[in-house]
């Protein structure tokens, strides 16, 4: 992104905070088109979901919305937050599927970002292997949850997360095997493994 576009959602994100409504939807409409990208690339992996991706970004952006509170540091930060809800509500439709009592589907999510090739996992799985991930190493956590549910690049997630792109690395492997491992049959990985 263009150092200009950067600073313009930066100046954006300030103005909402100070209460500028029109700034608010001026960010949206700025960042539509890569919060559309994220969810189209999440929705591509849960073949089950009755969400579109436009549907998917709107309720994100509905959520988001209601956060009026969260001190935004620049576009970065802001879309990282946007991958997490999205996640959340990923997770929240899966759970509701899954309470409701005449359907009885999993949630699967496939990611390309396996270490040889494709790693499948149930969205509730994974949900509540990051919780435990969150409780250990909650760094981790957040570089699992940008990689997957942010489509984020690793030199992104170290510009997001103010990190080294060498230390992203470290920890984006180390988080993957304990994934791995967490989200096998046994469940029972308790620390992440570095590799």
């Amino acid at each position: 992104m263009a150092d200009g576009a950067r600073d313009t959602a930066k100046e954006l994100l300030v103005a909402w905070r100070a209460g500028d409504l029109k700034a608010r939807d001026t960010l949206f409409n700025l960042v539509y088109r890569e919060l559309v990208q994220v969810a189209a690339a999440l929705l591509r992996t849960d073949r089950k979901t009755s969400l579109s991706s436009g549907d998917l970004v709107s309720e994100t952006v509905l959520r988001l919305i209601a956060l009026d509170r969260i001190e935004w540091q620049d576009k970065a930060h802001f879309l990282a937050l946007s991958a997490r809800v999205m996640r959340q509500v990923l997770v929240d439709q899966a759970r509701r599927r899954a309470t409701d009592r005449r359907q009885h589907h999993k949630v699967t999510l496939i990611s390309q970002l396996g270490a040889h090739g494709s790693l499948e996992l149930e969205l509730d799985q994974l949900e509540k292997a990051l919780i435990r991930l969150a409780a250990i190493e909650p760094r981790h956590a957040e570089v699992v949850e940008l990689r997957f549910f942010g489509n984020l690049t690793l030199e992104e997630v170290a510009e997001v997360l103010g990190m080294s792109g060498s230390t992203v690395k470290r920890i984006w492997r180390s988080s993957r095997a304990w994934l791995v491992s967490a989200c096998g049959p046994d469940g029972n990985a308790f620390v992440p493994v570095e590799v």
